[in-house]
Order: structure tokens, then C-alpha cells, then sequence
């Protein structure tokens, strides 16, 4: 009963500094702290949050990791795992949403930091499907297909059976090269001719395939050895 108390009086000390004093007076291993108290609702997760800090190196470390991978550290389960990957996937909605992006004859250098960011710290090749509404605004952003380091396989049925689901008509394709440049390779140029064919069939406008690479973006759209594709 005593160490329940502590554990109470110690969360409730957590909280009312986040409250008081806001979320930038805090270490990164009190934010995680502060997250798990929603997810471990009994156990004690200083500990657990300092554990997660020296396998992933810090908050951003954290939020960015594999399910699977935080569910490796003592304590963490499968619900605090998925908590804690959805908080970051949150606050990437809550910020496209919140600014609301929007694509007009190029991409913005809002929609290309959108971008930067989704490929933060990311490793291996994946590819998103940007859904915007009538005037260009970004409603959602889906991840279609995941690959390796160097590679990806880019199912054209896969991210059409989305854009129908979605009942959008107006899309984006963006896709990372992590360990080359922003350049689009053969594969690339193929998958956005099958793209632009079907979508067109469909009266759902394609209008950009964009790839990010070490900071850089390419707007297939914007270069005029690509632009016909898109008109």
C-alpha cells in the first residue's frame, strides 16, 4: 500500500510540473516517463522510461522505433509499444492537418518539409499516397508499401485500391531513396506510367510523384524531362 502511494504521489509530482512549467522544462526521459503513465497504468516507468532512453538514445529515438523492437525492453508490452509509435503518427496527422498544406503548381516548401519529416531518421525505402481535397489540401497520408534499405516493391494495386477506398481524387505519390538520391530510377519512371494510366481510367487525378533523398526532393511533376506525365 505504501509503494502504491509512492508511485501515486511521484506521478502526481510528474504531471503538475508538466502542467505548471509546460513540456520544454522537461527531460526527455520525464516526457516518456509522463506518456507511459497512460499506457503502464500500475508499474513504476521511471525505470522503464530510462531503459528505453539508453537503447534508443533519446525521445525522438524512441518514437520512431519499430513495435517490435520497443516491446524488446522490460516492461514495455504491446499496448505501451503501440502507444507510444502512435503518438508520433499523431502528432505527423495533427501537423499536416493543422497548416494545411497545399499543392497548388509545385510542391510547397510546406509540403516538401511534410516530407522531410515523414522520412526523418528513416532507414528504408517506403512509399506514401497524399490524398488532397478539391483545392489541393492535404487530407491524409497513407503508407502504402514498406521495403529495405535500398529497395522497395511499388504495388500499383495496392495504392489504387487505397486512393478508391479513400474515395479520393486528387493524389501525391512520394517515396524516399535512403541510401542514394533524390533521382527517380527506372523502376520508378515504369510505376509512374502504370500509375498515371490507371488513376487517369479512373478519373482520379495523379498529380505528382515526388522522392526525397538525404534532405533533397524531385517533383517528377516540376522537371520538364517528366512533366507531360502529369498534364
Amino acid at each position: 500500500m505504501e509503494k502504491k502511494s509512492v508511485h501515486k504521489d511521484h506521478r502526481h509530482r510528474v504531471r503538475s510540473r508538466y502542467l505548471s512549467e509546460g513540456i520544454n522544462s522537461m527531460a526527455d526521459h520525464n516526457i516518456i516517463e509522463l506518456l507511459l503513465f497512460y499506457a503502464i497504468p500500475v508499474k513504476d516507468t521511471n525505470g522503464i522510461a530510462h531503459e528505453l532512453i539508453e537503447r534508443f538514445n533519446d525521445l525522438n529515438g524512441i518514437l520512431e522505433a519499430p513495435v517490435e523492437e520497443l516491446e524488446k525492453v522490460e516492461g514495455i508490452g504491446e499496448n505501451a509499444a503501440i502507444f507510444l509509435k502512435l503518438i508520433r503518427d499523431v502528432s505527423l496527422l495533427y501537423s499536416y492537418r493543422r497548416h494545411q498544406m497545399v499543392l497548388e503548381t509545385s510542391p510547397t516548401a510546406s509540403l516538401k518539409d511534410f516530407i522531410a519529416l515523414q522520412y526523418e531518421n528513416e532507414s528504408n525505402e517506403k512509399v506514401y499516397v497524399l490524398c488532397l481535397d478539391s483545392q489541393g489540401r492535404v487530407k491524409r497520408c497513407v503508407k502504402v508499401c514498406d521495403g529495405s534499405l535500398d529497395t522497395v516493391v511499388v504495388d500499383v494495386r495496392t495504392i489504387v485500391e487505397t486512393v478508391v477506398r479513400f474515395n479520393e481524387k486528387n493524389v501525391v505519390i512520394i517515396h524516399n531513396h535512403p541510401n542514394g538520391f533524390a533521382v527517380p530510377s527506372a523502376a520508378d519512371i515504369k510505376t509512374t506510367k502504370e500509375l498515371k494510366t490507371v488513376l487517369n481510367a479512373l478519373d482520379i487525378n495523379f498529380a505528382d510523384h515526388i522522392i526525397f533523398a538525404d534532405g533533397d526532393t524531385f517533383s517528377m511533376a516540376e522537371s520538364n524531362k517528366f512533366k507531360d506525365l502529369f498534364r
